[in-house]
This record gives structure tokens, sequence and C-alpha cells, in this order.
């Protein structure tokens, strides 16, 4: 075996080179007496310590997403009434829901109309012809022919059957008159 204290200045002199504060005096010996009795040079590492971490980052990650659900905004709820539902549109469409539909409706950035019909019976009349309104049915638009129509949504467990009739103006008219007189001072939603 090699004289300790050659060893010693091995290490003394490697350790000259990065420019690191110099040892303590007999740290080199310490540490082959150390080895020579077969103590651990360093401590073992946890095993554990990869399923810590990654256990740890789960929770931090449930927690920011559970607080991230709770702070978005809930989406406008869809108008819905036991009653008849009146939506109406100056100029440009007039919408009754028969008891118990779900009816929504917005402008497009062109100015258009989109009523959607989510589920029940609408009967639509369109005031004007042209691109104005869009109707969707079941998450598609439907295209009514005529200047008034019937458009019917039913929901079942996986499926969505939609029905869209031309009808007659006048059978629309009856519906609207009906569903005004239904409202608090004949208004509309």
């Amino acid at each position: 075996m090699a004289d300790p204290k050659d060893m010693s200045e091995d290490v003394e002199r490697l350790l000259d080179g990065w420019g690191a504060p110099a040892p303590r005096p007999g740290f080199a010996d310490r540490v082959l007496e150390r080895v020579d009795a077969g103590a651990p040079v360093r401590p073992a590492a946890s095993r554990w310590a990869p399923a810590r971490t990654f256990a740890l980052g789960g929770v931090v990650g449930g927690l920011l997403v559970g607080a991230a659900a709770t702070l978005r905004p809930e989406p406008p709820a869809p108008a819905s009434a036991a009653d008849r539902i009146h939506l109406q549109v100056p100029g440009v469409v007039e919408v009754v829901g028969e008891p118990g539909s779900q009816l929504q409706w917005r402008r497009r950035a062109d100015g258009g109309v989109v009523v959607e019909v989510m589920q029940g019976v609408a009967w639509v009349r369109r005031m004007t012809a042209g691109g104005e309104l869009e109707v969707v049915a079941g998450g598609e638009a439907q295209d009514l022919a005529g200047a008034c129509g019937r458009v019917a949504v039913t929901r079942k467990f996986l499926s969505v059957d939609v029905t869209t009739d031309d009808v007659g103006c006048e059978q629309v008219e009856a519906e609207i008159i009906e569903a005004r007189a239904e409202l608090p001072r004949g208004g509309s939603r």
C-alpha cells in the first residue's frame, strides 16, 4: 500500500489547482482512515426522495388546478322556463319557445343574430330576408326556407333529434300572441 503522506501530498497538490481554501491539517489522513475502516464515504441517498418529490408536486399541482377551476366564471345560462319564452330582436326575428324549452341568442360581429334552440320546441318568425338570422339546433345550423318555421330539439341519452319544419306564419303569429299574453305587461324577454 502507498504511503499515506505521499497520497496526502497528491491530494493537496490537486486541491491547490482548484483555488479552494486549504484543507485543515490532517484532512486527507482522516479520510483515508475512514476508507480503511470500511465506513461509508458519504451518507446513502434515500430511495424515497424521488417519490416524495413526485407526491409533493402532485399535491401542489392538484391544489393549483382546483383553485383555477373555482375562479373560472360560469357561462351565461340559457333562457329556460316552465312557461313560454318570447324572444324578440326588432326588425330581425321573433321567437317563441314552448314550456320547458331552452333558447339562447346572441349578436354576431357583423350585426346578425344567432338563435340557438338547445332543447324543446321553438316557433321562429323571420322579419327580414338574408343572412341576418342564423338558427342553430342541436349544435348545427338549420336552414329555414320560409319566413316562419318550427324547430324541435329532443335530447336523449346518447342522441339529439332535430326537426325543422316550414309552417304558415299564421300559426307562428298565434303562438306569439299567446306568449305575449302570458308575459307581464305583454313584453318579451
